[in-house]
């Protein structure tokens, strides 16, 4: 392993170990010894990496943006239907989420707390976020050729997120009342549940 390899997996580590502290007491409470602890470092070589909290939240935020909005670019950039790149797009957010399980209640916390935290770090590099621009024209056009009924974008979105986001922030209460407290069940509900997402999209977008 040469230098440039450890320096990363140790970057890497500790980034991992903020996006757990930080799911777990959100951001105002987290504390860079609650970070370095969690990594098994010390403070010293904590500082040495990412000397504020603010940093290391934007690492993380950008780690989970790197790889989810580019991946959505390639989706839509392709050649299927608009529906089969939903079914993509849907289908990649679901494994995503569970690769970072906690983080959409996290995020929503965020924006709820100060949404501007969050508006800057995207911002930083507009075009990380061309992604969901070319997703909005994609619906607005389909729409201008009849292909979609025309509805505002607001309630299409707010309808695809209620779909795709929902479940994940009452994975506890759903799964304890409803799988008999079966995270596994949970795990197979959401796989089942990625194509009747896109069943409820398309019945609500074509005329």
């Amino acid at each position: 392993m040469n230098d440039k390899q450890s320096i990363t997996d140790v970057e890497n580590g500790i980034i991992n170990a903020a996006r757990n502290v930080f799911i777990e007491k959100g951001y105002v409470a987290a504390s860079m010894g609650d970070i370095a602890a969690e990594a098994g470092i010390g403070r010293t070589t904590l500082n040495y990496y990412f000397r504020t909290k603010e940093r290391l939240f934007e690492s993380v935020f950008e780690q989970l943006i790197n790889y989810l909005l580019p991946n959505i670019g390639a989706i839509i950039d392709g050649d299927s239907s608009f529906f089969e790149k939903l079914e993509e797009i849907v289908s990649l957010y679901i494994d995503t989420v569970k690769t970072y399980e906690g983080f959409p209640a996290f995020i929503i916390g965020e924006l709820n707390r100060d949404p501007e935290h969050l508006y800057r770090i995207l911002l930083k590099d507009p075009q990380k976020i061309e992604p969901i621009l070319k997703f909005r024209e994609l619906i607005e056009k389909n729409m201008e050729k009849g292909l979609f009924r025309k509805l505002p974008m607001v309630f299409v979105v707010s309808t695809l997120l209620g779909l795709a986001v929902f479940p994940f922030l009452v994975e506890v209460p759903m799964t304890d009342i409803f799988l008999e407290g079966d995270k596994e069940a949970f795990d197979r509900f959401t796989e089942e549940r990625k194509k009747y997402i896109v069943e409820i999209m398309k019945s609500l977008l074509e005329p």
